[in-house]
């Protein structure tokens, strides 16, 4: 098996347009990438897996880490998850999420994608593809009680499951409130139920469980006139009052503006009052643009990053920024605060962005080319430090197609990426660890 380099290069050029950086990010990048997906981890599976792709992470308060990815035959797609909990050393057995062999709807925009709760919860999220068409998916959720070892039902959390008029749904985001409560958040159509197909325009929907994903809640309506095929993004924090803020981040669709908005409660999820553009792209656009913000929340606020693109009209209009990846920091009562910053320097063609927080900093991340002239696509990281300052890109892997990092302590990260291997995919995972 093609084995690309796993760590490519350091790159810093300073620009007019972009912040100083400064240091070097990590000081230990070691590929820790499973056995049975082709890595060098100990397993004990004899067989390799098939070809895999879309993957996912998620770190837990204890450095345990999970997996998810995506494989594909005959049969349709199946959704799996591994754990770790030393380090990427050792994995546990691939554990098939979905009951119904190759009944999983997954892209690099709408991807399983996982979540650490309390006391070893660990809930993955998914779109449960329908026997009736192409665009006909509900939204699964499968928790486990004790970090991997065993799984619960497959519940179906839109409501309108049984319906089969109603049938988009999926671009599932998740994450564990600090009440403990798993909530997930998703892409939904059923406002232009039986109409077929993609809607040009679609709603969010939320639900959260009081139980540890036993049951389900009903579904909250979160934000209209969204783009209904970019990934959106999910985050919450407490106060010191107890307050429970909730964020999520997605691609508006109003008169086929593409913009960055973001969705707030202050009620743990129960309404979703405010609703804020967070810039002003006018990026105009009939199609689909297939590429989702990024979002990480402190108390009080946090990051934001997303993709502007070209537009095929109003490209004149002043303003209309440069095609690129952009971010911008954001606080509750506020929005966005500051000039948003542009992150293409030193990454030809940068897109995909990824947030990650850290104990004292952010993780910056976008899928570009290599700045050599080789036109290989790679996942390219950063740290932002809390000073506004941003460190020297790390380039990982080659010919990357999908990504997502999370972050760990006060200084490491975890990277996962899907690169072209020969005629299909490759997953890989990285253990960054810094100072």
């Amino acid at each position: 098996m093609r084995r690309a380099f796993l760590l490519l290069t350091f790159a810093a050029i300073t620009t007019s347009c972009s912040p100083a950086t400064r240091g070097t990010p990590w000081q230990d990048v070691r590929e820790v990438t499973p056995a049975f997906l082709g890595g060098t981890a100990a397993s004990s599976t004899a067989a390799a897996a098939p070809r895999a792709s879309d993957p996912s992470l998620a770190v837990d308060g204890y450095g345990r880490v999970v997996l998810t990815w995506v494989t594909r035959d005959s049969a349709g797609a199946d959704a799996w998850a591994s754990v770790s909990a030393d380090s990427g050393l050792h994995w546990s057995e691939p554990a098939r999420l979905n009951i119904t062999p190759g009944k999983v709807s997954s892209y690099t925009e709408s991807r399983p994608v996982a979540a650490w709760g309390r006391d070893g919860l660990l809930a993955v999220t998914w779109a449960a593809a329908r026997d009736s068409g192409m665009f006909a998916d509900d939204v699964a959720v499968r928790v486990s009680p004790d970090a991997g070892r065993s799984w619960g039902a497959v519940t179906l959390v839109n409501a309108d499951h049984t319906d089969p008029r109603s049938t988009y749904h999926g671009f599932a985001s998740l994450t564990v409130l600090p009440d403990g409560r798993p909530m997930v958040a998703w892409i939904d159509g059923r406002a232009a139920a039986g109409g077929g197909g993609e809607p040009a325009r679609a709603e969010i929907f939320a639900s959260t469980s009081p139980d540890g994903g036993v049951s389900w809640g009903g579904n909250t309506r979160v934000a209209g006139d969204v783009c209904p095929c970019c990934h959106i993004a999910l985050a919450s924090s407490m106060r010191q009052t107890g307050v429970i803020d909730v964020a999520v981040a997605y691609r508006g669709a109003a008169n086929d503006l593409r913009d960055p908005r973001l969705a707030l409660s202050q009620d743990g999820g129960a309404t979703f009052a405010l609703d804020t553009l967070v810039s002003a792209d006018r990026w105009k656009l009939p199609g689909c643009p297939s590429v989702g913000p990024a979002l990480t929340m402190d108390i009080g606020g946090g990051q934001y990053a997303w993709f502007t693109g070209e537009s095929p009209e109003d490209d004149s209009l002043p303003g209309r920024p440069a095609p690129g990846v952009y971010m911008v920091p954001w606080r509750l009562g506020v929005g966005p605060l500051g000039p948003k910053r542009v992150l293409g320097d030193s990454l030809g063609d940068p897109s995909r962005p990824l947030l990650a927080r850290f104990e004292n900093g952010t993780i910056v991340g976008a899928i570009g080319n290599a700045a050599d002239g080789a036109k290989r696509k790679v996942l390219a990281l950063r740290k932002l430090e809390l000073d506004g300052t941003l460190t020297p890109w790390l380039y990982l892997g080659s010919g990357v197609k999908s990504a997502a990092i999370a972050g760990q302590g006060a200084r490491n990260a975890w990277a996962t990426w899907a690169e072209t291997d020969g005629d299909g995919t490759r997953v890989r995972v990285a253990r960054l660890a810094g100072k």
